[in-house]
């Protein structure tokens, strides 16, 4: 299963979705469990067009304890097994409720998350046990219908890619082990494009798929819906994966389930048997219509009132027996009215009951009442104990509070002392009892960890845990209090250590002091160690702040602050392995105020560059140590590069105005220039300098296009006269190699010496050569058309496409027309077939037999124009 998936579904932002993202590795190995059932043979899958769960599958004859043994490996011990009643804490679950109640025969397992539960069943069909239903799902009251269909696409989507990655063969292969309608819908879900070759028997049909969707069908003369809905109904169908037609137009526009659907219904008209096990499509049966009785279970125990529709098989409908025959009347008596008592007049006679027999008839019934009395006494007695556990269990469950369920339960146990359940509420109670316990013990360590950490703080963590010992002499957690109560000086110091690391992170100073006052107030504490540690972090986080602060100073070239700060941390913290970068930068912005005010001085002379060197070279004289020495040598070597600078400008200027230099390396020059000196007092005047020059250089530059152009064209007449030429002498060759074939045909086809024949025969005039002659290449019938509407061989501009019959005169009748290669010529007789245009054609094969031929107007063919 792909991650890819399971990371693009978490991506939403509702409560059910960050659930089952904090619970990732529960949904992987609910999907794996999915994958595992799929896998297993004998599986059948069922589709629905609104199914209860995820996933529903029919196990045909995958036993009992390989289902259960793949449940128990995700869910664990089921929370109801078969054969075994619903517990009463289950009957009122919202999971159970979803899937309608469970029959005493069904199991069901869950799995529960915050929001929602993971739930999987088992459902025997009533009419085949041999057959379970195997549901696997999640509910959720929260979860919302766009979540669940996004859930309900990651489960199909992994099945489906599962499926569709292990199928043999790609395009052009044979499928096995899937059904047509399995194999659609996972195409359905891949969004796949291909054609589908559909077998059965000696019937095949093909189906469209484009992007998933079916788009078409084709079955004998069946096209569109009808042929969709035969072929998918078939039995045992072989499928073939085809390449796709993209010119397939589409023909089928309702969805692939509606498709299938219908497909189903004619099956069953068609009075195909379809048995349970072979159903693939089935339309879910409503509520209440389950075979078997609903009401009760086969041991007569009371079971929901609603049995979920998947849990039986589908019962086939059988027409009821006929009314049974009455046997013929041996004697002559009337026949009996209705309501009246037949007559056995053979004892009749005999007429009433004696005394003795009346008397065994009272001994006996009241024999039958003694008995009832003495068995279903005690069966009544032990109903009612039951009914009354029961109703104590339920409200239990529905009771939230701990004290109020011990009362509950003492007071049960004080009213009925001799309760057959007495044993079950004892271990209950104490079991209560012992979560309260628990319950004020959490309580009190939570209570404690919430005080605040002052002065008062040792005195109120003691009065809470006295508190606890004195409600719990006896308790459990006795040690873990004593130990707590003995490391409170420890939890303060851990508390006051852990305030510390709140301290806002800006705070330096402050956070130093209080570093310093916790180890004056705590010298033996556990955190000691972690304080000297966080007061060396404290120092590099200090120097870190004020180099990011220095780089502020730089920008705006005020250091005095920066320069106090330094001073600041040096006062505090000159000890630490921090302080030595701080007083390298309070060094570095001492030397950058100096060279600040050396600047202002050297500009104040900035127009003598003798006078503004001297500022600097005197000032490394004074400080050769100096952090910025750099930036005042770069100064130094500003002034010198000025000279340079001038001396440079003069000659490209120089070289630039010299109209005898050609245009283009002087203006070249100029832009070698600027891209060195791009700003500075002489980039202006060469911008201006080269903008003037650039009229001339486009003189120049059109002179040379234009001398260019006529080159060029020269060239390409030359060329196509040669070209014309060659062509020229190409048509004259086969124009004569023609005349040459028609002199053994002289006394019907006359050459006129312009390249067109004339038919004594049926006074008709044909070009001596055909198009194929002509280009030297076949065409389409549409280029054929436009073909003869432009030629003007001979002169004449009215020649045209010959008919079938015209063709057929020069190639099927004697004397023939001599071949020039082409194997068939195009005719002007155009009509549609079936879904495309079709041309009738007439083939070059001498013979006094004509058969009509066509072809696609696609096909390549030649053309031997006509006019009258």
């Amino acid at each position: 299963m792909g991650s890819p998936l399971i990371d693009d579904f978490l991506t939403g932002d509702s409560k059910a979705i960050r659930d089952l993202a904090n619970n990732e590795a529960i949904l992987v190995g609910f999907l794996t469990l999915v994958k595992e059932i799929d896998d297993m043979p004998d599986m059948e899958p069922r589709f629905y067009e609104t199914s209860r769960s995820l996933y529903q599958v029919t196990a045909l004859r995958t036993s009992d304890e390989t289902l259960l043994a793949s449940l128990g490996a995700f869910f664990g011990k089921p929370q109801k097994a078969a054969g075994k009643s619903l517990p009463v804490g289950l009957r009122f679950d919202p999971v159970v409720k979803h899937l309608g109640g469970a029959r005493k025969d069904q199991t069901l397992f869950f799995k529960k998350l915050k929001t929602g539960a993971f739930y999987g069943a088992l459902w025997p069909w009533q009419m085949d046990p041999q057959k379970v239903e195997v549901h696997l799902g999640f509910f959720s009251s929260s979860i919302s219908d766009v979540d669940y269909q996004r859930l309900e696409g990651l489960l199909k989507k992994m099945l489906s890619r599962q499926k569709i990655e292990t199928v043999s063969g790609g395009v052009g292969g044979e499928i096995h082990g899937i059904s047509l309608p399995s194999f659609l819908q996972m195409s359905e879900m891949e969004e796949a494009t291909y054609t589908l070759r559909v077998a059965s028997g000696s019937r095949v049909g093909y189906l469209y798929i484009d992007g998933g969707r079916l788009i078409a069908a084709r079955y004998d003369e069946l096209t569109g819906n009808e042929a969709a809905y035969r072929i998918i109904s078939w039995d045992k169908a072989s499928i073939q994966i085809e390449p796709a037609e993209p010119e397939r137009v589409r023909e089928i526009r309702e969805p692939l389930m509606h498709v299938m659907m219908e497909s189903l219904k004619i099956k069953d008209e068609a009075g195909e048997e379809e048995t349970p096990s072979e159903t693939i499509l089935a339309e879910q049966p409503p509520a209440g219509e389950a075979s078997g009785p609903r009401g009760t279970s086969d041991q007569g125990e009371s079971a929901p009132s609603v049995v979920p529709p998947e849990s039986s098989a589908p019962t086939p409908v059988v027409p009821p027996p006929p009314p049974p025959v009455a046997p013929a009347r041996t004697d002559t008596a009337a026949p009996l009215e209705p309501f009246d008592k037949p007559v056995d007049h053979a004892v009749g006679k005999q007429g009433r009951m004696g005394r003795r027999a009346r008397l065994l008839l009272f001994l006996g019934i009241f024999a039958l009442l003694v008995g009832a009395v003495s068995v279903g006494v005690p069966w009544f007695m032990r109903y009612q104990a039951d009914r009354r556990y029961d109703q104590l269990v339920a409200d239990l469950a529905v009771s939230k509070e701990l004290d109020a369920q011990i009362v509950r339960m003492m007071q049960y146990l004080k009213a009925h002392p001799e309760d057959v359940h007495r044993d079950a509420l004892e271990t209950r109670l104490e079991a209560a009892s012992r979560e309260m316990e628990k319950r004020d013990y959490e309580k009190t360590v939570l209570d404690v960890s919430r005080l605040s950490v002052d002065e008062k703080y040792e005195n109120k963590a003691l009065s809470l845990y006295t508190a606890f010992l004195a409600k719990y002499p006896n308790s459990r957690y006795a040690k873990q209090i004593q130990e707590a109560i003995g490391g409170i000086r420890q939890l303060l110091g851990s508390a006051y250590f852990e305030a510390l690391k709140k301290r806002p992170p800006a705070d330096f100073m402050a956070r130093y002091a209080a570093y310093q006052a916790y180890l004056d107030q705590f010298p033996d504490s556990n955190e000691r160690q972690a304080i000297v540690r966080m007061i060396g972090e404290l120092a590099d986080a200090y120097a870190d702040a004020i180099a990011h602060q220095a780089a502020s100073c730089d920008e705006k070239a005020h250091w005095h602050s920066c320069i106090a700060e330094c001073d600041r941390f040096l006062s505090v913290l000159a000890d630490k392995p921090a302080a030595e970068r701080v007083r390298q930068l309070r060094a570095t912005l001492l030397d950058k105020q100096e060279l600040t005010d050396l600047i202002a001085e050297a500009s104040r002379v900035a127009d003598d560059w003798n006078k503004a060197r001297n500022v600097y070279l005197d000032y490394l004289k004074k400080r050769p140590d100096t952090t910025q020495r750099a930036a005042v040598e770069a100064r130094i070597a500003e002034f010198d590069t000025e000279v340079e600078r001038k001396a440079r400008w003069d000659k490209t200027a120089a070289f630039a105005n010299d109209a005898r230099q050609d245009i283009h390396a002087r203006i070249k020059r100029l832009e070698r220039f600027l891209a060195s000196q791009d700003v500075g007092p002489y980039a202006a005047a060469a911008r201006e300098l080269r903008q003037r020059l650039e009229p001339e250089r486009q003189r120049v530059l059109q002179d040379q296009e234009l001398a260019k152009a006529r080159q060029q064209a020269l060239a390409r007449q030359q060329a196509e006269a040669a070209r014309q030429e060659k062509a020229l002498q190409r048509i004259r060759r086969l124009r004569d190699q023609a005349a040459r074939q028609l002199r053994p045909v002289a006394g019907r086809f006359k050459d006129n010496g312009d390249g067109t024949v004339f038919d004594r025969k049926t006074g008709l005039t044909w070009c001596l050569l055909d198009s194929k002659m002509e280009t030297g290449t076949c065409m389409k019938y549409r280029t054929a058309q436009a073909y003869v509407g432009r030629l003007t061989t001979g002169g004449h501009s009215d020649w045209r496409l010959p008919n079938a019959g015209e063709l057929a005169t020069l190639y099927k009748n004697t004397p023939f027309f001599p071949g020039s290669g082409s194997a068939w010529y195009w005719t002007s007789e155009s009509f549609v077939r079936g879904y495309h245009r079709v041309v009738d054609v007439v083939t070059t094969t001498p013979e006094t037999v004509f058969t009509r031929v066509s072809k696609s107007e696609e096909n390549c063919g030649a053309v031997r124009a006509v006019r009258r």
